[in-house]
């Protein structure tokens, strides 16, 4: 071969070898580097689900402490300052929800406040995105078998785990109350009446509770139902409520009760027994009155118009095992039970930084099980870098 040709092959064949040598090691760079990225996400996510799940805040109470808002919270963490590592604080939970039935939250913290402690959040930029999820570990849902009868007694309840699972074989507990008011010496009093049944449920997750008729003296103003159902699944424990008719939005915070019409029909008065009514996670029931603050009938009575919403205060404060408490509101002559959920089921809290992360953006999540008194509850944490 020419001596030119064969310098020229030369050259070719070295530079092939020289160009996969080349793209070899770098592809090794790449995945290498990839790799260290994804372990440094997760190592990050870890970090935060430890910090936010498991650690107080500061100051520690700045759950039920009005005074504390975004301007003066120092450190973030929903854990409960008392009690076991998987305790959660239902006062700090309820500080990341915005709306609560089209009342905005006057307590609430604001994702950038939350990112700026946790330090992925800096000049007015987010360096990783988070969602905080966190919902009741079985979702209770109740049916009436028997809802054209004035008082039903007959229900069917549905019982599946937090990844969507029929719970089979789930002790299911109900206790069906009658709350009536009686006047006693010119003054109208609260009283109720209660029956127990209990059942497990099927493969399906599925049973029937069977109630007595709970008893209503015939010189009752006015009587209202409702039907609290725990259910208990190898550890995991929920509860579901029914009422028939929702006259009024309650929404509790703190030791207040408010209470919303702006988004009922017909327009009409809505008359509010001043005594609460609360379920335990045990099924016990408590009565605790209501400071009228307002003076006379006004406080009790809400007008669809000029006075859409009303505030109460407890007169004792609500301990930490109540689950639902409510009102019997009376409209267009018929009496109602309301309830606002401690916290707010099944969906306790959905809290991101901003939108969801945009598609093939590497996400990491981390999950677990925490209580809050008796019921579990079932806490995901979604991270992601905001570039790659």
């Amino acid at each position: 071969m020419h001596p030119v040709y064969e310098y020229i092959v030369s050259v070719a064949i070295l530079f092939l070898v020289l160009s996969y040598s080349f793209y070899a090691v770098n592809s090794v760079v790449v995945n290498q580097l990839t790799l260290v990225k994804e372990e440094q996400l997760k190592d990050i996510a870890n970090r935060l689900f430890d910090k936010i799940l498991y650690t107080p805040g500061y100051p520690i109470d700045w759950g039920s402490n009005i005074h504390v808002n975004e301007s003066n919270l120092i450190d973030f963490g929903v854990h409960a300052s008392t009690g076991d590592l998987q305790k959660l604080d239902i006062n700090k939970l309820n500080r990341l929800i915005y709306e609560y039935e089209g009342i905005i939250n006057p307590l609430y913290i604001p994702p950038e406040t939350v990112g700026r402690l946790l330090g992925i959040y800096e000049d007015g930029h987010w360096i990783y995105g988070f969602r905080l999820l966190i919902k009741s570990a079985l979702n209770v849902t109740i049916q009436p078998l028997d809802s054209d009868s004035e008082v039903p007694v007959k229900y069917k309840v549905k019982v599946i785990d937090y990844v969507g699972k029929d719970a089979a074989n789930a002790l299911v507990k109900g206790i069906l109350c009658a709350a009536y008011i009686i006047n006693e010496g010119g003054r109208d009093v609260l009283k109720y009446d209660y029956n127990i049944a209990r059942n497990l449920t099927r493969l399906d997750g599925t049973t029937v509770l069977k109630f007595e008729k709970p008893e209503v003296p015939h010189q009752a103003l006015d009587a209202a139902y409702a039907l609290l159902v725990t259910a208990n699944y190898y550890g995991l424990q929920s509860q579901g409520i029914w009422t028939r008719g929702q006259v009024v939005n309650l929404i509790n915070i703190g030791d207040y009760l408010i209470v919303n019409l702006s988004s009922f029909w017909p327009p009409s008065a809505r008359h509010v027994q001043l005594t609460a009514i609360e379920f335990t996670t045990d099924l016990d029931i408590i009565l605790n009155p209501i400071i009228n603050e307002t003076n006379g009938e006004s406080g009790k009575i809400i007008n669809k118009g000029r006075f859409k919403y009303r505030v109460y205060k407890l007169a004792n404060p609500i301990t930490e095992d109540v689950i639902f408490i409510g009102l019997l509101v009376i409209a267009t002559g018929q009496a109602y039970l309301v309830f606002a959920s401690r916290p707010r089921t099944p969906i306790i809290v959905d809290y991101r930084s901003h939108s969801f992360p945009v598609a093939g953006l590497k996400t990491e999540t981390i999950y677990g099980l925490f209580r809050i008194s008796d019921n579990t509850y079932y806490a995901q944490l979604t991270v992601w870098r905001m570039s790659e």
